[in-house]
């Protein structure tokens, strides 16, 4: 942003042209007044670097004198906010200082511009007399780094690049490891030619060129102490690429097409010379990452900057579908509305073995053979699938989550019978509680065959419990780890009898129970029965 204000005095001059000691002085009573340091002259068409600790302010100054007719100044914060502050002492008015009636006149540089904040600035100003502008610098937040520069010789012969009408960076395509830019080109330089440098980093975008140089700074420091980088190679259009001073960091060309660098977290800066166009490569996929772009004068280096943009790069193609490992116990997260599609390799003879367990709802089990659909039906609990198909052909599995909510499916393959987990359940897991006196209760169910054992586990329940809660929450996959050693009635290796039964005593006559029943089969995998509560008879016969 450009200010133009009318001042009437001042230009730039040697410092003790025609001013004498009297001028000497007064800048001395300035600088006793000021809580800042006073500094040698700021040099005239130069880029000066200055360095601000919090809390203690600094001043700068030049002399001027009438025979110029403007002066530009520009500052450029380096990341961190600063308070800056242009005032004017013209000759004139110390002069008319020592006039004896004017004694008590009070002789200071008169404030005509500030600015606060971390992006650049430029004031102008028209002048017509003898005198001295004077700079006093601030940080805001922390110690912190500027620059400035003073120009004499008018704006149609600026040291630093103008922008265009659309200062913006453009983002043309982005894939999962790169992505492309371009921008408009700088409005020119007068007898210099504009370079273009970009900076990319995962954090933010920046103002200002100076404050991306300390940000890679800091982040080379990091990666001397381990931090991971990224590689990178920036790729833009065929064109020299100038040489720098030493002060400004270019980066090593590879060959006529490609710059490479690395990026940490923090960020580098990529000179790509007169191309107005980059395309990034070696970037993270599904990663946000910011792009600015600054056009810079390498032989006074300055420099304006674009307006910065950023970018989420596309995540990596999914994968073809997952597949279900062999004799494998996997869990399966189920969203709400969720599908999970996996496959199973066929086997040599076509067939294999599913059990599939749902631990929470029910769930919707799709399962294809080559483009049939050989089983299409909802489950709650535990069951065995027998699959057969050719030895050519997979099996894709879908599984759905009901509108009961999120959901855990269990699954497990194999293609020997004896390996699963439970080999011969029963097609109904459920029990029955029967013959109940003041202080016993029978429970019936289906076995599960030679190869399992069966647990039973009783809680007393207190009236205020909320028994429609108890049931709601019912998770089928639930182990007995969690049970109390009191809680438990029998536990029993199960044998070939279709239907098994347990007798349950030392209940308390009208209390109620709650009633639990475990299958745990091979490697301890547990079927946890829907829960049964059961209320003692209030008195006995």
């Amino acid at each position: 942003m450009e200010k133009v204000i009318l001042v009437l005095f001042l230009s730039i001059y040697p410092l003790d042209y025609g001013l004498g000691g009297h001028m000497a002085h007064a800048i001395y009573s300035v600088h006793s007044n000021h809580m800042g340091d006073i500094r040698r002259p700021l040099a005239v068409g130069q880029l000066v670097d200055g360095f601000l600790s919090l809390d203690k302010p600094v001043r700068y100054y030049f002399s001027v004198n009438k025979s110029q007719n403007a002066v530009t100044i520009r500052v450029t914060p380096c990341e961190s906010p600063i308070l800056w502050t242009l005032s004017v002492l013209s000759t004139q008015d110390y002069s008319e200082h020592l006039i004896p009636k004017k004694k008590y006149h009070h002789i200071g540089p008169q404030k005509i511009f500030s600015f606060k904040g971390n992006g650049e600035e430029s004031f102008s100003s028209i002048v017509t007399s003898d005198g001295y502008y004077f700079l006093d610098f601030m940080s805001l937040e922390t110690d912190t780094s500027f620059q400035v520069f003073v120009w004499n010789q008018g704006d149609e012969s600026v040291p630093w690049p103008i922008l265009p009408e659309d200062p913006r960076v453009d983002v043309l395509s982005v894939e999962e490891n790169k992505v492309d830019l371009s921008w408009e080109p700088s409005l020119g330089l007068s007898g210099a030619e504009v370079e273009y440098c970009l900076f990319i980093n995962r954090r933010h975008n920046y103002k200002t060129l100076c404050a991306t140089e300390l940000d890679a700074k800091h982040e080379q420091y990091l990666d001397t102490k381990g931090k991971k980088s990224l590689n990178t190679i920036i790729e833009k259009s065929k064109s020299k690429v100038s040489s720098h001073p030493k002060s400004y960091k270019s980066v090593k060309v590879d060959d006529d097409n490609f710059l490479s660098s690395k990026i940490s977290a923090g960020g580098q800066k990529m000179c790509v010379g007169t191309s107005l166009n980059a395309t990034v490569h070696g970037l993270k996929p599904k990663s946000l990452y910011y792009f600015d772009v600054f056009a810079m004068n390498s032989k006074d280096g300055t420099s304006v900057a674009y307006t910065g943009t950023f970018a989420e790069t596309k995540p990596k193609p999914k994968s073809q579908v997952p597949k279900l490992p062999d004799e494998e116990m996997v869990n399966v997260f189920l969203k709400r509305k969720g599908v999970k599609i996996m496959s199973i390799d066929p086997s040599s003879r076509g067939l294999r073995w599913l059990f599939v367990h749902s631990c929470l709802h029910k769930v919707h089990i799709q399962i294809m053979i080559n483009g049939r659909i050989e089983v299409s039906k909802s489950l709650q609990g535990a069951h065995n699938f027998k699959l057969l198909g050719n030895p050519r052909d997979p099996f894709i599995i879908s599984l759905k989550s009901s509108k009961g909510g999120p959901g855990l499916v269990k699954l497990f393959t194999t293609t020997i019978h004896s390996h699963l987990p439970f080999s011969n359940l029963p097609p109904d897991i459920n029990m029955s509680v029967s013959k109940r006196t003041c202080s016993s209760a029978t429970v019936t169910w289906t076995g599960s065959g030679p190869g399992t054992k069966y647990c039973i586990y009783t809680r007393h329940l207190e009236h205020h419990l909320d028994l429609k809660l108890i049931h709601k929450h019912q998770n089928s996959c639930l182990n007995t780890n969690a049970r109390s050693r009191a809680e438990k009635v029998v536990c029993r290796q199960a044998g070939s009898q279709t239907t098994l039964e347990e007798n349950i005593t030392d209940l308390k006559p009208g209390k109620s129970y709650l009633v639990d029943l475990y299958f745990i089969g091979l490697h301890n995998n547990t079927i946890k029965f829907p829960s049964q509560v059961v209320k003692a008879q209030d008195w006995c016969t």
